[in-house]
């Protein structure tokens, strides 16, 4: 079941960047986000509510630990990336590093937050799930503008 507040933020068939953060959180199921990481990752996206977009970097970040700690784990995640239904992982072109050297430059995000902003400005997604609470912030003055959706902040 979807909570009211994500359904109230997240709008039925517009596309969503889901940041490292978010991913992490339903993969570990142990954070104070992980609910709601899961009810969009299954209930919003593998149910073709919203599509989803994810940064190759986000893979990148979310696979260390358990390429670390547990190569069951790191296998089950390589299966979720390539075969999960309606999310699609987008590499980094020159396009995307190109606008997350912007976004470095003008907005002073670090460079892999950058470039996983950048895929979903590149890729037009409607909304940019995550759970780090600077980027608000820092996209206010982005024009044109995207909505971000701070997970924590549903919690409140």
């Amino acid at each position: 079941m979807i909570s009211r507040a994500l359904e109230r933020v997240l709008s039925p068939g517009v596309p969503l960047l889901l940041d490292s953060s978010v991913l992490i959180a339903h993969v570990r199921g142990d954070e104070h986000v992980s609910e709601l990481a899961t009810q969009v990752v299954d209930g919003m996206v593998r149910s073709g509510r919203n599509r989803a977009i994810v940064c190759a970097v986000s893979v990148m970040e979310v696979l260390i630990e358990p390429r670390r700690k547990a190569r069951a784990v790191y296998r089950e995640l390589l299966d979720f990336f390539e075969h999960f239904p309606n999310l699609r992982v987008e590499p980094v072109d020159l396009e995307i590093a190109s606008r997350a050297a912007e976004l470095r430059a003008d907005l002073g995000f670090a460079a892999p937050d950058a470039l996983i902003i950048a895929t979903g400005l590149v890729r037009e997604a409607g909304y940019i799930v995550t759970n780090d609470g600077e980027w608000s912030r820092k996209l206010k003055s982005l024009k044109p503008a995207i909505s971000v959706c701070r997970l924590s902040l549903l919690l409140e």
